[in-house]
């Protein structure tokens, strides 16, 4: 999550406004050439505000990326449903998570983060324990849910099923500037990687019990 949260619902969307802004403007410039003001004049606000709450521009650029990353763990998060089975568990997840990493704002931060962690690498390496490692993490919980095994090992499993899951699609939209993949896509996409995780995972690790 984000370090700061607003105290009212109105202030929230103006924080939220504000780093989806940001976010469109270093994807449409680059980092080096996109400016507190050139942001400033687009979605409104103060430099002073911007230095209070994020500290300068990388710690904008930083919260940026993360209220990205947040908004598609929290759609999964308002979809959760106790007592699905692992499969159905699969799919759900694969779905909303395809749909998020294949927007075209997730997959322009992804080619910035890419064409700027050479010169700027401590964003690569927060980037990765922020944002890719958190999922990991976040999704080998829901596996806990399912199997009977060590949390080490279900974040390994986690963390193969979600490249898994962004692999052929996402590959194809971060190369190709004009593809746009279809709901069907994403729906075939989310069920195949679903049942060759659930085989794999139930042949490995006894499953809990339903309540």
């Amino acid at each position: 999550m984000t370090d700061y949260l607003p105290p009212t619902e109105r202030g929230r969307q103006r924080a939220n406004d504000l780093l989806n802004c940001a976010i469109d403007t270093f994807i449409e410039f680059g980092y080096t050439r996109t400016s507190l003001d050139r942001i400033i004049s687009k979605v409104g606000g103060s430099r002073t505000t911007i230095y209070q709450v994020y500290g300068n521009k990388q710690g904008l650029f930083k919260s940026a990326l993360q209220n990205l990353a947040d908004e598609i763990y929290q759609s999964y998060m308002k979809d959760y449903r106790h007592g699905r089975s692992l499969e159905a568990e699969f799919e759900v997840f694969g779905r909303i998570y395809l749909k998020g990493m294949l927007s075209e704002r997730a997959v322009g931060a992804t080619r910035l983060i890419i064409a700027e962690t050479p010169q700027m690498p401590e964003i690569g390496v927060w980037f990765y324990h922020e944002g890719i490692a958190k999922t990991y993490a976040g999704f080998a919980k829901v596996l806990e849910n399912h199997l009977d095994a060590p949390l080490p090992e279900l974040e390994y499993a986690a963390a193969h099923y979600i490249e898994m899951l962004r692999g052929p699609l996402f590959m194809k939209a971060l190369c190709q500037l004009n593809f746009k993949p279809t709901d069907e896509d994403i729906e075939s996409e989310s069920k195949h990687v679903a049942h060759i995780m659930c085989t794999w995972l139930k042949a490995k690790w006894p499953m809990h019990q339903p309540e």
